[in-house]
């Protein structure tokens, strides 16, 4: 018996993610108004069973175009710079302290001081650079802690912890 005989097999986080990315593309056609196609999403990602999900894409069309030539990259550098949000902001509210720090010694001393700032921040603007393009050492020692034993999923990413 397959999936489609059980309308009440629940649906994982992997299929509502599918119908959303199907959402998002249909969206990107101009298939969907974005009334509709935000109504559609919250509804994916509310769906229990996997029958919830079948009729939010029941009207668009099956297959999604294939990507252009040479965008296979595009995406996972894409990803890959926005993963480095909270860095990126780290990095700058910390820039934003030492240059005040050295604004207020500036002006304390009523001089003129070397730009101290600029070692931390380039040193540390140039490790963030180099993670964004090249990737981080981590990133595969990262997926293999949020999986456990066996391929089950850990309590932090929604599992049972089994």
């Amino acid at each position: 018996m397959d999936d489609a005989e059980r309308p009440a097999v629940r649906a994982s986080d992997a299929d509502r993610e599918r119908v959303a990315e199907l959402l998002r593309v249909a969206f990107d056609e101009g298939r969907l108004g974005l009334v509709e196609y935000d109504e559609r999403v919250r509804d994916a990602y509310g769906a229990v069973t996997r029958a919830d999900l079948v009729p939010l894409t029941a009207d668009l069309p099956a297959t999604a175009p294939a990507p252009a030539a040479g965008s296979e990259r595009a995406p996972a550098a894409r990803s890959r710079w926005r993963g480095m949000e909270k860095q990126w902001r780290e990095w700058a509210q910390v820039s934003f302290l030492l240059v005040g720090i050295w604004l207020v010694i500036s002006l304390a001393s009523g001089e003129m001081i070397t730009f101290f700032p600029i070692f931390p921040m380039g040193i540390w603007g140039v490790v963030l650079v180099a993670q964004a393009l090249f990737g981080d050492s981590d990133e595969s020692d990262d997926a293999d802690e949020e999986e456990g034993p066996g391929g089950v999923e850990g309590p932090g990413r929604g599992g049972l912890g089994r």
